[in-house]
C-alpha cells in the first residue's frame, strides 16, 4: 500500500509530458530532511553567494509547474535565523523567490547536524509534520565508517514511526576533495540500504546528488571544488538547482508508481 492510499484521494492521476493531472487531492506533504545543505547554506558566514533557499526553490518551481498540490513541512528556521551569519545582509539582499511569502519554507535542515542528532528528533518531528514523502540527505557532517549503519538505524526509525511514508534517500554531495569514506557511504545507500528495505516492502528509493559536482560523470574523483560555494561542502546556486531537478524526478517516480 503506498502513500496515495493513506493520504491522497484520487479519481484520476495522469502523467502527460511534464504535467500531472490531479482531482480531489490533498496536498502532498514533503519533508526536506538533513543538514545545512537541506537548509540551503552557501558560503556562510560571508554570504557572498546569495541565499536562494538551496534546492528547495528550484524544487518548488518544478512541482508548481507540474501542477502538483504540495506543501513543504518542517519547523527549522535556518539559515534565516542568522545562526551562521545573516544571509540577507540586514535585509539588503533577498532571495529572488522568497518561499516564506508563499508559505513554503517548511524544512528540517540543521547546519552542522549529523545522523545521530537527526535520529534523536525524527520520531517527534514526523508526528508533528506528518510527511508523505521525506527527502533525506544526510551524513556529510562527521562521516565515518559507522555512518552507513547509523543511517540504516535512522531509516528504520522513520519506518517504525510511519511504515507508509516514502523515503527518498540521496547519495550525498561530495567535499571539495574526494573522500573514500563518503563515496563508500553513497555506495552503501545505492547497493545495500535501498535494495534491502525494498525487499522488506518499505517505500524507499534513492537519487544521486553526488554527480552534479563531477567534471567526468564516470570518475567519482573528478570533483570540481568551484561548484561548491564555499569551496568545501556547500553547493553553489546553479548546483542547487540541478539538485532540485534530481529531487523532482525522484518525486515523479514515486507518484507515478
Amino acid at each position: 500500500m503506498n502513500i496515495f492510499v493513506k493520504y491522497l484521494i484520487f479519481s484520476a492521476f495522469v502523467l502527460s509530458g511534464n504535467v500531472f493531472a490531479q482531482n480531489e487531492s490533498k496536498a502532498l506533504r514533503i519533508m526536506p530532511l538533513g543538514d545545512s545543505i537541506t537548509a540551503g547554506y552557501t558560503d556562510n558566514s560571508k554570504w557572498e553567494h546569495p541565499f536562494e533557499f538551496g534546492y528547495r526553490s528550484g524544487l518548488y518551481k518544478r512541482l508548481k509547474k507540474a501542477g502538483i498540490d504540495f506543501v513543504f513541512v518542517g519547523e527549522s528556521k535556518e539559515p534565516l535565523n542568522n545562526k551562521f551569519g545573516d544571509p540577507t545582509h540586514g535585509g539588503k539582499v533577498l532571495p529572488n523567490l522568497d518561499l516564506r511569502k508563499v508559505g513554503q519554507d517548511g524544512h528540517r535542515g540543521y547546519g552542522g547536524w549529523g545522523i545521530g542528532a537527526i535520529q534523536q528528533n525524527i520520531a517527534e518531528w514526523m508526528k508533528k509534520d506528518q510527511p508523505d514523502i521525506i527527502l533525506l540527505m544526510l551524513g556529510i557532517n562527521g562521516i565515518n565508517p559507522n555512518s552507513p549503519q547509523q543511517l540504516k538505524s535512522l531509516v528504520e526509525t522513520i519506518f517504525k514511526t510511519d511504515s507508509k511514508v516514502h523515503v527518498i534517500v540521496a547519495q550525498i554531495t561530495p567535499y571539495g576533495k574526494f573522500n573514500q569514506t563518503l563515496f563508500d557511504y553513497n555506495t552503501f545507500i545505492r547497493e545495500k540500504l535501498v535494495p534491502e528495505l525494498k525487499t522488506q516492502k518499505f517505500n524507499i528509493s534513492t537519487v544521486d546528488q553526488y554527480k552534479h559536482f563531477l567534471t567526468d560523470p564516470k570518475d567519482p574523483k573528478s570533483i570540481d571544488a568551484k561548484r561548491l560555494s564555499n569551496g568545501f561542502n556547500h553547493p553553489g546556486n546553479k548546483e542547487y538547482d540541478q539538485m532540485a531537478e534530481t529531487w523532482f524526478k525522484g518525486i515523479k517516480a514515486v507518484l507515478n508508481k
